[in-house]
């Protein structure tokens, strides 16, 4: 159940909304550009950005975790019960995970990075489908 609190419905949505460009559109960005094949450091590369450098604007960058955070702290005391919210927490811990991976030297699995990615846009967008419904 949704307990909106200080919240309106607008204000939640505006957040999800928010968060489905900035976090779940931009984080999978940068590994979905690179080319079929593309070799190991460019994937690298490219994982770094996605997490580290997600969202760039007039205001500089902001990370996938500092998006997350403030996405997070902004709809906890609404959401913080929803399935979809929880499901939408889990998908970011993997997604984020991958940052102790993009610093250690073994190869980045591509398709595994991608779904991961994925994943977060996919869930935020089911979480946005509740609050709708709701």
């Amino acid at each position: 159940m949704i307990d909106k609190g200080k919240r309106s419905r607008a204000e939640i949505v505006d957040a999800i909304l928010d968060a489905k460009h900035d976090l779940g559109k931009y984080i999978r960005m940068p590994i979905a550009m690179l080319p079929a094949g593309a070799p190991d450091p460019a994937v690298r590369e490219a994982l770094i950005q996605a997490l580290q450098r997600t969202r760039t604007g007039p205001r500089g960058s902001r990370s996938a975790r500092s998006i997350w955070d403030a996405f997070s702290a902004e709809v906890a005391e609404a959401l913080g019960e929803e399935p979809a919210f929880a499901a939408l927490a889990e998908a970011v811990a993997r997604a984020l995970a991958w940052e102790d991976r993009a610093a250690a030297a073994a190869p980045i699995d591509r398709s595994s990075v991608e779904a991961d990615f994925t994943a977060v846009g996919a869930r935020i967008q089911e979480l946005l489908n509740e609050v709708s419904r709701a």
